[in-house]
């Protein structure tokens, strides 16, 4: 399937804003810094898109595919263990060459948050999309999905606990601590579940 050059052209404006929105934020990051950054005049950027907020919004798109299609390569046909070690062994080898920012999702939605509420909601549901697939896991995992969902919870707030203290301290440690408490609170989970 051939993409039209004004599709091409609309994906990597949508992808250049992405990546700056995920490592400068989405204040931090002017209009001018992502015309640089794809090439592109002002006039084709409103040929596009009305503003910069209206870009945010396509941008969860591009999120989507950067880290749910991702997280979802590593869910498929796999148990909670193999998922845990796998997703997290590819973030520490991008966190390492310095490619890795956190997760663009809770970065971005969470500075649009007040500012822009329409557009934060839209960040918050692909969110709960992630969420949403650790249920799937854990259900792949043998969990019946009354229990997965609010383990999924759980697990899914370490995770995004864990990502945000990597952005701050770029300290690649947390991502080795979101892989053994992903690990940890899941078999512990485990351990309860069969003495009930």
């Amino acid at each position: 399937m051939h993409m039209k050059k004004g599709e091409a052209t609309k994906e990597h404006l949508i992808a250049c804003a992405g990546r700056l929105f995920w490592q400068n934020g989405y204040a931090a990051t002017g209009l001018s810094e992502i015309l640089k950054e794809a090439h592109l005049t002002k006039g084709s950027f409103y040929f596009y898109f009305k503003s910069k907020e209206d870009l945010a919004v396509a941008v969860v798109g591009y999120y989507h595919r950067v880290v749910y299609e991702w997280l979802a390569g590593f869910a498929a046909d796999a148990d909670w263990e193999t998922f845990v070690t796998h997703f997290t062994g590819a973030m520490l080898d991008g966190a390492r060459k310095g490619e890795h920012y956190g997760c663009p999702i809770a970065v971005v939605g969470m500075e649009l948050a007040f500012s822009h509420k329409a557009i934060a909601g839209v960040y918050m549901e692909a969110m709960e999309e992630m969420e949403g697939l650790f249920g799937q896991v854990l259900v792949a995992s043998g969990l019946p999905p009354g229990q997965a969902a609010p383990l999924a919870g759980r697990l899914f707030a370490i995770y995004e606990g864990n990502l945000l203290l990597y952005r701050m301290s770029k300290d690649v440690s947390y991502i080795e601590k979101l892989k053994e408490q992903l690990l940890a609170t899941y078999w512990e989970y485990q351990q309860r579940k069969d003495r009930i």
